[in-house]
């Protein structure tokens, strides 16, 4: 069973399938809909129905109007029976998601080039982490050595969150993933944080730019414009000293073929290298006229270097600077003793 669902007053679209609860639905085609516990108990999802069928699939404590004759359901309780016209609140920015706190589990470690670590944490399912993608987080263990990293994942699946983790020395947080951390061990999530968002009103063509582990948030960024299903044509720049710096080189060349649209370009380079030059990266490798850069969003996540230098040479070229969006990568860590 397939339906249409449609969301006011923002007017975004999503198709709900099976049993599939709306909230799940919608979270999965990329819309950012309020939520909180996703099972049945805190009202957070309560949405209105303005017209179509739609069907309980769970029982729920959370007590709503549709128990009195009205109209009003939760998202993660129900599914849709028809197409569906539902009026529901959705986060416009950064600035309205709420600031959670989390105890999510270790699901895997993978280490890749000796010095980044990708780890996979996992939410109770009636606590998932509602962030925005590009967001970061804090991650603390045992109480004590915590860190601030980007979610390299996608929020439409927001029980799976992803990261991307350099090793750092002299950081003990990154010390305790390398050395320490296993499978089912407890990680503290505080956030989510940044303004390191997508611009889902732009309809002009995106450009991601990224050195080595700042492949994790623009990930997150590419995840999330995929399952919004964006027109425009995505370029993706992944920037490292050598392929094994570009740790999921694969799955950036699978996008490239499976998608219609979306270019790859793979270069070898330190971030502060002066063989990097911005110029014959964005002309020559991207194949972007001078005259096509301000029709186009840039999202660049880097070291000082790299941003400093894509800011100066495109703004320059005349993107205006609400089109240029940043990301300074950096590591900072502290204990419990320095808060």
């Amino acid at each position: 069973m397939t339906n249409r669902v449609r969301i006011i007053p923002s007017g975004h679209e999503f198709v709900s399938r099976g049993n599939s609860t709306l909230l799940d639905a919608g979270l999965g085609a990329g819309l950012a809909l309020g939520y909180g516990c996703s099972n049945g108990n805190c009202g957070e999802c309560l949405a209105r129905v303005v017209s179509g069928e739609v069907i309980q699939t769970r029982h729920h404590d959370y007590v709503t109007n549709k128990e009195a004759g009205g109209n009003q359901i939760l998202m993660c309780c129900n599914t849709a029976a028809s197409d569906v016209v539902l009026e529901a609140i959705e986060a416009q920015s950064s600035s309205e998601i709420p600031q959670q706190h989390i105890t999510a589990r270790v699901r895997n470690i993978q280490l890749v080039d000796n010095d980044i670590a990708l780890v996979h944490l996992k939410t109770p399912r009636s606590q998932r982490l509602r962030f925005l993608a590009g967001q970061h987080v804090q991650l603390g263990v045992n109480g004590a050595a915590s860190a601030t990293h980007s979610v390299a994942s996608c929020p439409c699946d927001d029980m799976n969150l992803h990261f991307n983790i350099p090793l750092v020395p002299g950081d003990p947080f990154s010390s305790h993933v390398f050395e320490a951390m296993r499978k089912g061990d407890a990680v503290e999530i505080e956030g989510p944080y940044g303004d390191f968002v997508l611009d889902e009103l732009s309809n002009r063509p995106l450009v991601f730019i990224a050195w080595r582990t700042g492949f994790g948030p623009v990930r997150s960024l590419v995840e999330h414009a995929m399952a919004l299903d964006v027109p425009q044509d995505i370029h993706l720049v992944w920037i490292a000293e050598n392929k094994q710096g570009r740790y999921l080189d694969n799955l950036c060349r699978s996008w490239a073929d499976a998608l219609n649209g979306f270019h790859y370009v793979a270069i070898d380079a330190a971030p502060d290298d002066s063989s990097l030059n911005i110029e014959t990266m964005l002309f020559d490798q991207l194949e972007l006229g001078p005259d096509e850069l301000p029709n186009h969003d840039f999202y660049i996540a880097g070291n000082e270097w790299l941003l400093g230098s894509c800011e100066t040479f495109i703004l320059n070229n005349g993107v205006p600077v609400e089109q240029l969006i940043m990301d300074r990568i950096i590591h900072p860590w502290f204990s419990s003793d320095s808060k």
